[in-house]
């Protein structure tokens, strides 16, 4: 049992391998061991089903990261959570359809080139070295299987090559960049008046008052609610609480002694050849680069100083100037495991033949070497203790764990044994609602269980759950309170200023748009500025991106058409915030139309051409394919 909190499997693993995949799949918690089922479709793209759990993993995944981004706010901006389960669905609907696209058009990884990116995985890394083990550790803590996590990333791979190839291909032509130039260097000359009536003179009445509560009842429930008791078990309380003596700590160093000795240090110097567009380039550009790499080695061979060659040849800008100097290297300082392996196969004051790697071609000279040295018992005392405190901890946690999640089928109707057993406290919770991030409602794989029929309906205790790395929680509903309607007199306040918003944001559109009549007739905005006590705001010619104007005026502003025969456009907009802009167009100035090559790359970074053009690409892939969404399965 609870496989996954073996090894020193740790929180951040789980996020380096979900960050890793842009197919997003999800990590099993303690819950899903239990678990079991049949797993009905959510959605079928082009033959293929995404399951319920696949679906319930993503969605999971996603609110957390929104409550944590947004947190107390979470409620009022999802006060409907169907909006992230449409985000989630489409975003597993176009990867599963980038996915067979790219399978399609024949893009694939090698072994090789797979071998090599979880070769670079820092987290699969020991001493700065691919360590197979702790690869196939990390994996098997989080209930992955090689084959599995390899095909995972080999789909990540193969999607992002197919992006790359995509947008790379795509170009904007330069007459269209002109054009481009053209508006988005446009400034235009407009002044606005704002005009807002005060909500301190609007009136509600309480036939209003009744009639808006009527006809928005769902609006004014309180939520359903639970209190619940719950038992935790951390990892960390049992590390305060395991002993490590002097004696243990001294025999672990004695029968360890090889990993507490420093690390051999080598002072490096590099010359270095680029090479153009790195590992992209053609094999004519790598030979060009390994020519002119022999030819510094041979000059070196001949007598040269490496320190002057550095200096006037070594395309590595941070170390020419020292002679390339690098300092001291240590092994797993290079990403190039064939560095590294040059630099530690060196003698003293020893050249190393031209080395192709990643940045280039590189040849190295040593200058200095640091032996290691065994580090003394009391320098690593501390390490050694609390290293031993930390496996103790974990053994007695994955024991008790084991035993926690037995209790929580044996005895499904109390915590009471379980408490008594591994004295853990029973702990009650305030009042929370579904949307609530609040106590250990900020898990939630808790919020999701608390509302279950077997929880909210049978008196069950949860199953043991697994809510962050060494910490799981189990717990059983304490009450209940079902959604409930407000009543009209505790809510007419509140809907009181709703309305009298909404109300003051009616009467300033309908004042606003009797000025704008006046305006499309003969009065100038001036004129009808002054007349009704206005403040009239001008900038004079303002470009797209002036901060100074409210954007959805700006935005306005340039949307309207050019004026014509000397007479300013003219037009309104409600704002946001209640008010009602009045906006006089007077002139509109093109930017320049003269491109150079220089400024026409600048322009087609700016514009994203590829990503555009990617995004068409998705979207075309969509109008063909057969997509169907089992909305009853959500």
């Amino acid at each position: 049992m609870l496989i996954e909190i073996r090894d020193k499997a740790s929180s951040w693993v789980a996020y380096i391998i979900i960050g890793l995949l842009i197919l997003s799949f999800s990590l099993w918690g303690i819950q899903e061991y239990f678990g079991g089922g049949s797993a009905p479709p959510i959605v079928k793209i082009n033959g293929r089903e995404i399951t319920q759990p696949e679906f319930n993993r993503q969605f999971q995944q996603r609110k957390q990261v929104l409550q944590s981004i947004l947190g107390n706010n979470y409620a009022q901006q999802y006060p409907d959570e169907s909006v992230i389960k449409k985000q989630v669905i489409d975003d597993m609907v176009r990867s599963e359809l980038l996915r067979q696209e790219a399978t399609d058009a024949g893009f694939r990884i090698s072994n090789t080139s797979l071998v090599k990116r979880i070769q670079q995985i820092p987290q699969f890394q020991k001493d700065g070295k691919f360590d197979p083990a702790k690869y196939e550790r990390l994996l098997q803590s989080q209930r992955y299987s090689k084959p599995q996590f390899e095909n995972e990333l080999r789909e990540q791979d193969k999607l992002r090559q197919f992006e790359t190839a995509l947008a790379a291909s795509s170009f904007m032509p330069k007459a269209d960049l002109q054009r481009f130039q053209k508006l988005s260097e446009q400034s235009r000359d407009f002044k606005y008046v704002l005009v807002k009536v005060d909500p301190e003179t609007v009136k509600v009445s309480s036939a209003e008052i009744e009639s808006y509560y009527q006809e928005n009842q769902r609006l004014f429930q309180n939520p359903e609610k639970v209190k619940l008791a719950y038992i935790e078990l951390k990892e960390e309380e049992l590390i305060e609480q395991a002993d490590v003596s002097v004696d243990d700590a001294r025999a672990i160093y004695d029968g360890q002694i090889e990993r507490y000795m420093t690390s051999e240090l080598r002072k490096t110097r590099q010359i270095l050849v680029k090479v153009p567009n790195d590992l992209a380039a053609d094999a004519a550009e790598w030979g060009a680069a390994l020519d002119k790499a022999n030819g510094y080695a041979q000059q070196l061979k001949e007598g040269a100083a490496f320190e002057d060659l550095a200096k006037q040849y070594s395309e590595d800008q941070l170390s020419a100037g020292k002679g390339g100097e690098i300092g001291f290297i240590a092994r797993g300082d290079f990403a190039s495991t064939e560095l590294q392996e040059a630099l530690f196969a060196l003698e003293l004051g020893e050249i190393s033949k031209p080395i192709r790697t990643e940045q280039g071609i590189q040849i190295l000279k040593l200058d200095e070497i640091q032996a290691s040295e065994q580090k003394p018992f009391e320098d690593v005392q501390e390490q050694i203790v609390n290293e031993r405190k930390g496996q103790l901890a974990q053994q007695q946690f994955i024991e008790i764990a084991d035993e926690l999640a037995n209790l929580m089928a044996e005895q499904p109707d109390e915590l009471l044994e379980a408490s008594e057993s591994f004295d853990l406290d029973i702990k009650p919770t305030g009042w929370l609602a579904p949307t609530s991030n609040a106590e250990i409602f900020a898990y939630p794989k808790i919020q999701a269980l608390a509302f279950s029929d077997d929880v909210l309906y049978e008196g069950l205790n949860s199953e043991l759950v697994e809510v962050a790395d060494g910490h799981v929680i189990a717990f059983r509903m304490l009450e209940h309170k079902k959604s409930e309607q407000r009543p009209l007199e505790q809510v007419s306040d509140e809907i009181s200023k709703v309305l009298v918003v909404r109300k003051a944001a009616e009467q300033s559109i309908a004042k606003g748009q009797e000025h704008l009549a006046q305006m499309q007739t003969d009065n100038s905005l001036e004129q009808l500025s002054a007349e009704n006590s206005l403040e009239l705001i001008s900038h004079g010619a303002l470009r797209r991106d002036d901060n100074r104007v409210p954007n959805a005026i700006s935005e306005h502003a340039f949307n309207l058409s050019r004026p014509a025969s000397g007479k300013p456009t003219v037009d309104g907009i409600a704002l946001p915030d209640g008010s009602y802009a009045l906006v006089e167009l007077h002139e509109v100035i093109d930017g320049a139309e003269e491109l150079d090559d220089e400024k026409a790359l600048q322009l087609s970074q700016r514009v994203n051409y590829g990503r555009r053009e990617f995004s068409a690409v998705v979207e075309a892939i969509k109008e063909k394919s057969e997509v169907q969404v089992f909305e009853n399965n959500l």
